[in-house]
C-alpha cells in the first residue's frame, strides 16, 4: 500500500525481495512467548478467611527475550526453568527463526494458566500429597491449577461466580507495553487492555470478541529483521504503573475432627501469552 506517502513495512519488505530476482518463501505463522506476574499475599486475615492480593507498582514482564531450552522464569518456587514450545517457538531470544524477516503486524494476549504458592501453615494438607509428583507442586505454585469452583484457590482467581479471569483483567489497564528494538529503539504501544486475546478465551473470558481476527492492529506494521540486520533483535515490555490491590477469599483445609481452617496463599502467579502476526519472508535453502 502506497497512498499519501504512507508506505506499509511490508510493500518495503516484499519489494526488496523481488529485487534480488529469487524465489523466496512467505508465512504467516505467528510467533508466541510467555511471562509471568506475581501477587503477593498480605494482611492475611486467616481467623475470617479474608486476604489481600497485591501486584505493586514497577512490576515488569519481557516477551520474545528467549528461545526454546534457554532459562526463562515463570514464577513459583522452582523459579527459573528451560523453555519449551508451549512457551515460546523462537529458537533463539530476541531473533527471528532462521533467516527470516518478519512483519509485525498485529499482537495478541492472553492468560493461559494460574498458580497459587502456599507455605508451610499448609503443611497438614501438603503432608497428604508429599508422595503425589503431579498434585505437589501444583499446591506449591510450581504447576498450573485448574480449580473452577474454587475449592483450593482463592474464588477471586477462577470460580463459577466470576465469568472473566478478573485478575488478569484488572492488570490490563495499569500495564504500558513498548516494542524495543536492537535494546535502543523503543516504540511505544500503549497499555494492555488495546491488545485483544485474538481468539485465545471463550465469550465469558476473552478480552473482546473470541476470534482469531480479533488482534491489535499495526497497519504500517514493526519490521523485526533476521539476524545480521539493524533491528534484527527484538523485546517487548511490560510495566506494571499503578499498584494493584485485589482481596480475595481464602479456601478452607480440614485437618481433621470437622473443624475449618483458613489458609492463605504466599504468592499467586499469572502466566500470560503474547502473539505477534504478520508476515515471515526467507529465501529458500539451497540444500
Amino acid at each position: 500500500m502506497n497512498d499519501l506517502g504512507f508506505v506499509r513495512q511490508r510493500t518495503k519488505l516484499l519489494e526488496g525481495y523481488k529485487k534480488l530476482n529469487r524465489d523466496f518463501i512467505c508465512t504467516t505463522q505467528p510467533y508466541h512467548s510467555t511471562a509471568s506476574l506475581e501477587f503477593e499475599v498480605v494482611d492475611a486475615e486467616t481467623t475470617v478467611g479474608i486476604a489481600y492480593a497485591v501486584a505493586p507498582a514497577g512490576l515488569q514482564m519481557t516477551f520474545f527475550d528467549y528461545g526454546i531450552g534457554e532459562g526463562v522464569d515463570l514464577g513459583g518456587t522452582v523459579g527459573e526453568v528451560k523453555a519449551t514450545s508451549a512457551e515460546t517457538n523462537q529458537a533463539e531470544g530476541g531473533t527471528t527463526n532462521g533467516s527470516t524477516d518478519f512483519v509485525i503486524e498485529a499482537v495478541g494476549l492472553s492468560c493461559r494458566a494460574m498458580r497459587v504458592e502456599y507455605d508451610g501453615t499448609a503443611e497438614t494438607y501438603l503432608d497428604a500429597l508429599a508422595a503425589d509428583p503431579t498434585v505437589q507442586p501444583a499446591i506449591e505454585g510450581n504447576a498450573s491449577i485448574y480449580d473452577p469452583a474454587g475449592i483450593i484457590t482463592p474464588p477471586q482467581m477462577q470460580s463459577p461466580f466470576n465469568l472473566e479471569n478478573g485478575m488478569f483483567q484488572s492488570l490490563l489497564g495499569l500495564s504500558s507495553v513498548n516494542f524495543l528494538f536492537d535494546r535502543n529503539r523503543v516504540e511505544e504501544i500503549g497499555t494492555l487492555e488495546m491488545l485483544p486475546q485474538a481468539g485465545a478465551a471463550s465469550y465469558l473470558r476473552a478480552n473482546g470478541t473470541p476470534e482469531a481476527a480479533n488482534k491489535y492492529r499495526i497497519p504500517e506494521g514493526y519490521m523485526w529483521r533476521r539476524s545480521g540486520q539493524p533491528d534484527n533483535n527484538l523485546s517487548v515490555n511490560v510495566r506494571l504503573q499503578r499498584a494493584l490491590v485485589v482481596p480475595i477469599n481464602l479456601p478452607t483445609f480440614y485437618a481433621g475432627a470437622g473443624e475449618g481452617n483458613f489458609f492463605a496463599p504466599e504468592r499467586i502467579i499469572l502466566e500470560i501469552v503474547m502473539r505477534v502476526f504478520g508476515i515471515g519472508v526467507n529465501l529458500p535453502s539451497a540444500n
